[in-house]
């Protein structure tokens, strides 16, 4: 034989040299990062460890726990390993109670399919026990949790717990129809956060001291009658009765926390006599199926919930005969579905004759369902009256809130007191109220109404010490359908009682409101009107928006002794306002009177007290005071009136004597361009001419808003502003001037608020801005305090850029100029506008138009509606682009029938179009 040589050593090759490399240095920063990474790896490990330390491969493990592999049969050990100290090993015996921890892993079903018994069994997440029909899994005590379920227990056959045997449950274990949970008197079960027992057969041990429910664990009774576990209730666990058909579950008479009743298949009605009285946390009522519940019938009882009654569907009644129940809801009531009904009349012979009561201290709302308050159809007095006290908000969105009594309202109907100590609010968007329901607002209750109002056939009352905050249109009304409150009943509101108007629009007080009332607000911004006169006992505040008084009269104060308080923000009464006077030096006694543009506050202060107290009455009354007129000297000035108002005082009601300083608010008082000339100035009555009394002090404020200043006065009469003559006279108070490109022709347009001594307007126009020349001449109205608007047109403008100003003319050759406005003209091809409407339609109208209109460029276009005088109705601002644009226009006003003119404006651009409001 022939030796051949080894080709793995080729003795041809250059023989192999070792090279030896210098040794590397390891540099301080790599050690870092090295170190660095290392102790992240820890930390995710320990994180990796303790986060998903329940997977058993993760665990450590002892000599003699077993492990699932598989599905299968409890006794087949192809489906189990055992650790033998070292490692995970296959094992020729199935686990039992001699064995360490025995674990079903995730993914893994196992069934008892022969008698077994084990302790420290534990379910994984994910796995699943079953124990068969007729097999029994006997649960010994050992070391720890005897059993624990994170995954699934399904038990068809017998789960017997041994004495002293723990079971733990964070997963799902249900008792199937067939199968038997036998509990020793000393083991103990534990449903935890998550876990849910479901019953579905009645073999199960509910003695006391076995069953605890901790914080998010749920028991669930899934079958018809059976006795529900004497558990231990921890604050956050529920039980939960879901199998209910003819027959209800006994042990209802524990401390539970949440508790439901979801029994879609029950068609009995289940009378639980007053048993279920204790849920520290919600009840939800879900479904009775066909069937009802009675929770008092027949005893009197008491029911509290310490959370939310959430009544969701089915039917649930309090009590029926003609004894008082009591549920105490801590929480809120709120109702989706189904009906409450505080007396069920569908017994036979008790003819709900019951006198429920429902305490609710948070919030009341509906959205759907039936809210019953009583079904009697007695005739016995004080029987079928069902009451509602509710301490936090009402809210109604949908659903019917009622009382079906059979008999006369004597005998059956239902009462809701508002018995907050505060503001709660009542809201009703939807749904309906029905019938006889009394309602009550409380003493030291506030109901905020917004625009909300009850309604049915009851009766309202506001005690004394209550309070109403009114947001309707229309405020409170005597009887009308409209206002606050439309019941149809008999609205009471107590002379005691407080009334807040803040609408969101402008409102009338309504002749509900009593002549003499505890405290009155006013905060709405649009202002308010007084329906009648009302006198204000304790507390006047004016926080936003003025009140009209018309030809009524608001009084501050009842008597002398009784004087009452003002506090004013902002807004003033428009008319009379009257308070009483204590016969007492006082200080700052408030009149906020005005105009319903401009506060014109009168403050009176009594340096010497007056003989007797009574009233005084204030009004400020808009006039063009004669600045023509005789002159009269006051500090050594020559004065005559001025402006466009005064102020009349009178004293009644036995007010006498006294000497008292006066102060004067004149905002925006026409006339005035230097303030510090002007005078405090009286007169005895409209037909007497205007003078001094008292003395002179220099007034203080600014022209906008000049505060007068006079002391030494003995008489309330008539107070008005003077200054000396060829001072502060101002012909016109100009509201605005305006020219605009309309088309090929240049409309011109103004406003003045009041004019004194107008004798004519003249439109000037002008190429370079500075050298004006004579366009029109238009007439002026002499004297006026009311708006007045004119227009003209010039309708061959000059190419180019014009400049335009209003001069006005008095009669005595005065005249004044408004500020210049340009205007651009464009000549030749390029003399198109920027802005053009395309059609407004319908035209006529009833409540709505649309404007197509076309712009060049994008910007912002300003809509204006007129009406055929001139007035302007409203104003809005259109972001536009370029091309075609639409504006929609919506009546909210009810304009009357007539003509009126819709404008665009771009820039210095008004393009307009008459349209007609049908009738």
């Amino acid at each position: 034989m022939k030796i051949l040589p080894d080709k793995r050593f080729n003795t041809n090759k250059p023989t192999m040299h070792l090279k030896i490399r210098p040794r590397q240095t390891i540099l301080p920063k790599k050690v870092v990062v090295a170190s660095a990474f290392l102790l992240i790896l820890f930390i995710v490990g320990i994180i990796f460890y303790f986060q998903f330390g329940r997977i058993e491969n993760l665990k450590a493990a002892v000599t003699g726990d077993y492990r699932s592999i598989g599905s299968g049969n409890w006794s087949n050990t192809a489906i189990w390993e055992r650790y033998n100290g070292t490692s995970w090993a296959t094992t020729v015996t199935a686990p039992s109670s001699a064995e360490s921890v025995i674990t079903i892993q995730n993914g893994h079903t196992v069934t008892v399919s022969g008698n077994v018994t084990a302790d420290q069994v534990v379910v994984d997440a994910g796995g699943t026990l079953s124990i068969s029909s007729g097999k029994t899994l006997t649960i010994a005590n050992g070391t720890g949790d005897d059993l624990t379920i994170n995954g699934t227990l399904n038990i068809t056959g017998t789960l017997a717990n041994n004495a002293s045997s723990d079971m733990v449950v964070a997963g799902n274990v249900t008792l199937l129809s067939g199968g038997a949970n036998n509990l020793n008197s000393s083991s103990h079960i534990t449903i935890n956060n998550g876990g849910r027992y479901k019953r579905q057969d009645a073999t199960m041990t509910t003695t006391t001291g076995i069953w605890t429910i901790n914080s998010g664990g749920t028991f669930q009774q899934d079958i018809d009658g059976g006795s529900l576990p004497l558990a231990t209730w921890n604050p956050n666990s529920t039980c939960e009765v879901t199998g209910v058909t003819v027959t209800k579950p006994s042990n209802l008479i524990q401390s539970f926390y949440n508790f439901t009743w979801n029994s879609p298949s029950q068609t009995s009605a289940e009378n639980l006599q007053g048993d279920l009285s204790s849920i520290s946390g919600d009840f939800n009522f879900i479904s009775s199926g066909t069937g009802l519940v009675r929770l008092g019938q027949p005893e009197n009882y008491n029911m509290s919930i310490g959370g939310n009654l959430n009544m969701q569907g089915g039917s649930l009644f309090a009590c029926t005969k003609s004894t008082g129940c009591t549920i105490n809801i801590t929480g809120n009531y709120v109702q989706t579905g189904g009906t409450f009904g505080g007396t069920d009349a569908s017994l036979a012979g008790e003819k709900a004759l019951g006198v429920p009561t429902i305490n609710v201290t948070g919030d009341f709302s509906i959205s759907a369902g039936t809210f019953d308050m009583t079904q009697n159809f007695g005739t016995s007095s004080g029987n079928g009256i069902a009451t509602l006290n509710l301490s936090g908000n009402f809210s109604q969105t949908g659903g019917t809130i009622t009382e079906t009594a059979t008999t006369t309202t004597t005998y059956g109907y239902g009462r809701i007191y508002f018995a907050k100590v505060g503001t709660q609010t009542f809201s009703k968007t939807a749904g309906t109220m029905s019938n006889t329901l009394h309602i009550t607002v409380n003493s030291s209750s506030v109901l905020d109404m917004g625009t909300s109002y009850p309604t049915g056939g009851g009766n309202f009352t506001l005690m004394s010490g209550g309070g109403l905050n009114l947001g309707s249109p229309n405020g409170i009304t005597q009887s009308s359908a409209s206002g606050n409150v439309q019941v149809t009943g008999t609205r009471s509101y107590s002379t005691g009682g407080d009334y807040t108007y803040n609408g969101a629009s402008a409102q009338v007080t309504g002749d509900g409101l009593p002549s003499t009332i505890h405290n009155l607000t006013f905060n709405n911004s649009n202002g308010s009107t007084l329906t009648a006169s009302t006198s204000v006992s304790n507390a006047l505040t004016f926080t936003s928006g003025n009140l009209t008084t018309s030809n009524d009269t608001l009084t501050l104060g009842t008597s002398t002794a009784v004087l009452g308080t003002l506090t004013r923000t902002s807004g003033q009464v428009v008319g009379a306002f009257r308070r009483w006077i204590a016969a007492a030096a006082t200080s700052n006694i408030l009149f906020p009177v005005g105009t319903t543009a401009d506060y014109k506050g009168a403050n009176i202060s009594y340096t010497t007290a007056p003989t007797t107290g009574g009233t005084i009455t204030t009004i400020y009354n808009q006039a063009i005071l004669n600045t023509g007129g005789s002159n009269f000297l006051d500090a050594s000035d020559s004065i005559q009136a001025l402006g466009n108002g005064y102020w009349s005082t009178a004293g009644a009601d036995g007010l006498s004597g006294g000497v008292f300083s006066l102060d004067l608010t004149a905002t925006n008082l026409f006339g005035v361009s230097n303030y510090n000339a002007l005078h405090l100035i009286k007169r005895n009555n409209s037909g007497a001419a205007w003078g001094g009394q008292g003395n002179h002090s220099s007034p203080t404020g600014s022209n906008a808003a000049p505060v007068l200043h006079r002391t030494g006065l003995t008489a309330l009469v008539h107070f008005g502003v003077g200054s000396p003559r060829g001072s502060n006279v101002l012909p016109i108070h100009l509201i605005y001037f305006n020219a605009l490109l309309n088309n090929k022709h240049v409309d011109l347009s103004w406003a003045t608020a009041t004019e004194i001594n107008n004798d004519h307007f003249t439109v000037e126009r002008s190429t370079d801005g500075i050298h004006f020349t004579k366009l029109l001449e238009k007439p002026g109205a002499g004297n006026s305090t009311s708006t007045l608007y004119y227009s003209a047109v010039d309708e061959n403008p000059l190419p180019g850029v014009s400049y335009f100003r209003l001069k006005q003319t008095d009669y005595d050759g005065h005249f004044s100029y408004s500020a210049i406005k340009s205007v651009n003209i464009k000549s030749g091809p390029g003399n198109e506008t920027s802005i053009e409407i395309n059609s407004v339609a319908p035209n006529p109208f009833s409540d709505r138009f649309r404007i197509s209109f076309t712009l060049k460029a994008a910007g912002q276009v300003n809509f204006m509606l007129i009406n055929s005088s001139g007035q302007l109705i409203t104003t809005d601002i259109i972001p536009a682009g370029e091309g075609i644009n639409q504006y929609d226009y919506t009546d909210e006003k009810g304009l009357p029938p007539g003509i009126y003119f819709a404008n665009l404006m771009y820039g210095n651009e008004k393009i307009t179009q008459k349209i007609i409001k049908r009738e």
